[in-house]
């Protein structure tokens, strides 16, 4: 029981783990509608993470809202066609 419970912790630990080029940016946490992100900014690139249970089937339901999320927490703008990912894990690159 004990081991399982450690795996558990050790599972929920890892779900806000930022991607190895975003390691050490403390992330910002901003609500847009019904979804929740935190957003890293590293240089000119940007990481949401949606963090709520909200049900998205696809990329296309939340992206508008990340990069609503990205815009809000960087203050620039994204290169067009650079906002990709799926409906949990996005990335842009970024014009500052």
């Amino acid at each position: 029981m004990r081991i399982y419970s450690l795996l558990v912790l050790g599972a929920m630990a890892a779900c806000n783990t930022p991607p190895v080029g975003f390691a050490g940016v403390e992330p910002v946490r901003v609500t847009v509608g019904q979804s929740v992100f935190d957003v890293r900014v590293k240089n000119t690139r940007a990481h949401a993470l949606r963090v709520n249970s909200e049900f998205a089937l696809n990329f296309g339901a939340v992206a508008p809202r990340a990069l609503i999320a990205i815009k809000q927490v960087s203050g620039c703008q994204i290169v067009d066609g650079s906002l990709m990912g799926d409906a949990v894990f996005i990335t842009a690159d970024l014009l500052c």
